[in-house]
């Protein structure tokens, strides 16, 4: 089978869940026999304005055969949008149709709205070429991917307004642009060295906004840029859901129709292991950003609320400068190869999100590892939890942590597995 994805690009310019299941799905495709091609908004071209399509020298040695959107649209990876024309910019058809026609993949699977022009599902279209989605984000339902915005989950509040709100505080298109050029993680290094992010309870996305938001943005031109992403989803042939809360919001946000199947992810990393689940578990921790958004000081009340137990605290994941109570260690920034080490370390895991998380890999990998593992309603990956050990708020966890002796630990599935379930979807749409 012949398969052209879409999304961000490539470690380390680009991190996460979504990138990081990209590259195992595509890797697996290609170990399975599948021809697998990779299109991805890559640097801007001050010399030239328009956009074009490159072969990608750079990661050529890679399985898989990837391409370069050069000037693609702007990439809002946070902080929402400012300036809704320069996401709708138009581009000649031509650019999609040619390399549509020239490669000829049988399905295309795309992973994020974030930087492809409409004109890329037009011609698709137009071609009878397939195309289905992952929902690893909420861009272009919102306009940044979280759904989050100064403390609070907007989707079931999700107006005009909520989005012109937002853009007070965005960044502008030329700063989203610094994003995108090759300096930037050189740049981002060294910023981080000579001056260390000081960590807050407040991530600085979080501003006073003026009220008097009709003043200062078109309404209109949002409007439009609503309704330029309710096209693109509306030409979207198969949506592949990755957990019954990324449906739901989906669901109440667009109309999605029959066309869809809700199922779990995973990754390379998620493999047997034979760890146990320890008789005593006295080791909790948190792993993933230090971010507000993604529970991380919600972690951080949890010794107050178990002060009267014998648990030691840890905390993986970032290297940035935040103040921690003396009983809570940080172990900072770590490295794939090193997860056998942190799980060997700890008991159970916490993962405390505040947005409403698509999926949520550290739930699974923590699984794979026979964790106890306790999460946030808002964690698209609880549809692996007993509903027992889904907490509302924090203060839940110590009636849970009570309870542990009723915890039974599922087995989680391979990148091989989910390959077979990704496949049956992709032979939906051939004949």
């Amino acid at each position: 089978m012949k398969i052209l994805h879409y999304s961000l690009g490539f470690p380390p310019e680009r991190s996460g869940g979504l990138i990081r299941y990209t590259m195992d799905l595509m890797n697996e495709q290609v170990k399975q026999g599948d021809e697998v091609y990779y299109l991805y908004p890559g640097h801007i071209n001050v010399l030239r304005n328009r956009a074009y399509i490159k072969a990608d020298r750079k990661n050529s040695k890679i399985n898989f055969t990837p391409y370069a959107l050069v000037n693609s649209l702007p990439l809002p990876l946070f902080g929402g949008i400012k300036n809704p024309n320069d996401f709708m910019r138009s581009v000649d058809a031509k650019l999609y149709l040619n390399f549509l026609e020239k490669l000829q993949p049988d399905v295309i699977h795309v992973h994020t709205l974030m930087g492809i022009h409409k004109e890329f599902f037009e011609c698709a279209q137009s071609l009878g070429i397939r195309i289905v989605f992952t929902s690893h984000d909420y861009f272009g339902l919102a306009p940044e991917p979280n759904f989050y915005y100064q403390g609070r989950n907007y989707d079931n509040t999700n107006t005009t307004k909520q989005w012109m709100e937002i853009g007070q505080t965005a960044m502008p298109t030329w700063k989203l642009r610094l994003f995108q050029t090759s300096l930037y993680p050189f740049i981002r290094k060294i910023a981080h060295k000579i001056k260390p992010q000081k960590l807050t309870g407040l991530d600085k996305t979080q501003k006073n906004v003026n009220e008097n938001i009709n003043e200062t943005i078109n309404k209109n031109s949002f409007e439009l840029l609503q309704q330029y992403y309710k096209s693109i989803f509306s030409m979207i042939s198969f949506f592949h859901f990755n957990s019954t809360l990324a449906l739901s919001i989906y669901q109440n946000n667009i109309q999605i129709g029959d066309n869809y199947a809700c199922i779990s992810i995973t990754n390379s990393s998620v493999k047997k292991n034979d760890f146990r689940i320890p008789k005593k578990a006295t080791k909790i921790a948190y792993i993933g950003p230090y971010k507000t958004y993604k529970g991380f000081f919600e972690f951080l009340k949890l010794p107050t609320l178990l002060q009267d137990k014998n648990f030691e605290f840890h905390v993986y994941g970032s290297d940035v400068v935040v103040d921690l109570p003396n009983n809570i260690i940080n172990h900072g920034r770590f490295n794939n190869n090193e997860l056998d080490n942190i799980y060997q370390n700890i008991d159970f895991v916490i993962v405390p999100s505040l947005w409403k998380e698509t999926f949520g890999f550290i739930t699974i990998e923590a699984l794979s590892y026979g964790k106890y593992v306790l999460v946030s309603q808002n964690v698209g990956a609880k549809d692996l939890i007993d509903p027992q050990f889904r907490f509302d708020t924090v203060k839940d966890i110590r009636a849970q942590i009570d309870n542990l002796d009723k915890y039974k630990v599922r087995e989680q599935k391979s990148m091989d597995t989910h390959y077979s379930e990704i496949k049956n979807i992709y032979l939906k749409f051939l004949p």
